[in-house]
This record gives C-alpha cells, structure tokens and sequence, in this order.
C-alpha cells in the first residue's frame, strides 16, 4: 500500500471521530431521561426540542470529523508532492460530495435513529400506563348488609315505601 493510501485510510479517523456517536449516545439518554416528566404538553415540547437541536449537534460533529480528514489528506498531499499520482490528485478534488453531503446524510441518521427511539419509548409509556396498578395494601373484604327484600310497597310513585319495624 502506499504512503498517500495509508494516509487516506488513516484519516477516516481523528480527532473529531469521537463526536458523532457521543452525540447519538448522549441524545438516547436524554430522550429517556425526558421521558420521565409526567406533564404530556411540557414532556412533548422538550422532547422536540431536544431532537431538533441534537440533529444540529450531530450535524456539526459529523461536519467537523469530514472536514478535517479532507484536511488530512490535501496537507499530506501538499508536504509529500513527490510521492502523489495523477490518482492522488484526482481523489482529492473528485469528492466533493461527501463534504457536502456527508454531514446531511449523517444528521438525517441521527434524526431518525431520535425519532425512532422517542417513538419507542413512547409505546412503552403507554403499555405502562393501560396496566391496572395493583393496590399496595390489601383492602379488607366488604361486610356483607342485610337487604330487607319484603317492604311494602305503594302504586304512588311519591310515596316512599313503609317501613315494615
């Protein structure tokens, strides 16, 4: 393998390689720590909140890692001139897309795996919530009452049954 290969492989990872997953690891996290408010409106609203502004963060990391293993690779480019190809340097310049797209691609990922994982904990909410809770003390057993089932009774709809003591 040569030396601008080997620097091409290396240069998928560094030092912003870390950011991304943080970011999704982190955003999992806080979609089930949101989950734990009991207002619906409030617990909704931060939930969409967090989503939007934790598909910015990963955009901006995702961002940050493919710029600077394009920087990687055009600063090995310019310092080792003598060992680049014509392959060399048409692999620098025939990407263009991934700094452009790359990002979108991997913010889109973040949203629906955030999407996703509010969506399930959502339908774990409510299987939770349609269980009967189970009371934490026993009530005793209803006392049986005797029902008088012989009073007389009157055809006058006002007047109330007699009491047969």
């Amino acid at each position: 393998m040569d030396p601008f290969n080997q620097i091409w492989e290396s240069s998928r990872t560094n030092d912003y390689s870390w950011g991304y997953p943080a970011v999704v690891w982190a955003g999992v996290g806080v979609l089930i720590a949101l989950s734990l408010i009991r207002h619906n409106v409030l617990r909704r609203i931060l939930k969409v909140i967090a989503i939007g502004g934790l598909v910015m963060t990963a955009t901006q990391w995702s961002s940050s890692e493919i710029e600077e293993k394009w920087r990687i690779r055009a600063e090995w480019a310019d310092t080792h001139p003598a060992e680049m190809t014509e392959q060399g340097y048409e692999a620098l310049t025939v990407d263009g897309a991934n700094r452009t797209l790359g990002p979108l691609i991997y913010g889109f990922q973040a949203g629906l795996i955030f999407v996703g994982v509010a969506a399930v904990l959502f339908v774990i909410r409510l299987a939770i919530r349609k269980q009967p809770m189970k009371p934490l003390v026993e009530a005793p057993p209803e006392i049986e009452t005797e029902v008088a089932t012989d009073l007389h009774t009157s055809d006058n709809p006002y007047h109330p049954p007699a009491d047969s003591a």
